[in-house]
């Protein structure tokens, strides 16, 4: 490294040390503020409606801080500041719809428009589609196998949970327990607007990773259409222990971020449902 580049790095670290010390409290600690964007608040009111406890007056204060944070473009973005995203836009836009407003809303309107020109419902990520499908908005046939056998599997198989970072698996857990028990309870409303139409993406060959994981995932789908019944049940109870356990946050610590009304990341909204589903 040059003599210069060396300097101008030297530079920058004295004045990123120099800005962590001011903005340090006199006891020693640091506080700051912790944004997400509105899939934390979405997913707040969509848990809600589906565990049947969602109250007007949440969903209108929800709502109001969900169309603040709306782009000109239509859309809602998955940082401050950047461009719109699919499956973001999408879950303000069920969200929106749950609180009430009505489907030609210029705002909802400007939303489905985004939705269709970035590739409709297909386009999201999965993690919106299992959404989706708690209320039948997506076929849980069309999403990814999640068996919960997969908390059966030792630390040395590939795929376990812990080859996961610990936010993930705080996620894939919970969901592997939802898939299992596949609830549905419908919305008083369709998202025909926002789809697309477009086919599914041909099969990737098996030399690829791609083309691999497909094949797993259509072995996946063909044992979860009937499962060892002494398997599943082994499995789930093993999945709801290590939820309460402390296996979830254990070796990479706690995971961060949470809704504006404190609550803690999708997983543990998830965790809820899932233990609704089998009481």
């Amino acid at each position: 490294m040059s003599a210069p580049l060396m300097t101008d790095v030297s530079a920058a670290i004295e004045r990123g040390v120099g800005a962590l010390i001011a903005m340090q409290d006199g006891d020693g600690w640091w506080k700051g503020v912790l944004d997400t964007n509105v899939t934390m608040d979405a997913e707040d009111l969509l848990l809600r409606q589906f565990l049947g406890v969602l109250e007007p007056d949440l969903a209108r204060r929800t709502a109001a801080w969900i169309r603040s944070k709306q782009g000109e473009d239509g859309s809602w973005a998955t940082f401050h500041g950047g461009p719109g995203d699919v499956s973001t836009t999408v879950e303000a836009y069920v969200a929106l719809r749950l609180a009430g407003d009505p489907v030609d809303a210029p705002h909802l309107a400007a939303a489905a428009a985004f939705v269709q020109r970035t590739g409709g419902v297909e386009a999201t990520r999965v993690f919106t589609r299992f959404w989706l499908a708690l209320f039948g908005l997506w076929s849980w046939d069309d999403l990814p196998a999640m068996p919960p056998e997969v908390v059966l599997l030792p630390r040395w198989a590939p795929l376990n949970i812990y080859d996961f970072a610990c936010w993930a698996r705080q996620t894939i857990v919970p969901l592997t327990v939802v898939s299992a028990h596949r609830p549905v309870r419908p919305l008083p409303f369709d998202l025909d607007e926002l789809f697309a139409g477009t086919s599914r993406p041909r099969r990737s060959s098996l030399r690829t990773w791609a083309g691999r994981f497909d094949a797993l995932d259509r072995v996946l789908h063909r044992y979860e259409r009937r499962p060892s019944t002494r398997l599943r049940r082994r499995a789930l109870a093993r999945a709801e222990r290590w939820r309460g356990s402390g296996n979830a946050r254990r070796r990479t610590g706690r995971g961060a971020g949470s809704n504006r009304h404190g609550c803690t990341p999708c997983s543990h909204c998830i965790s809820r449902a899932s233990r609704s589903t089998i009481r």
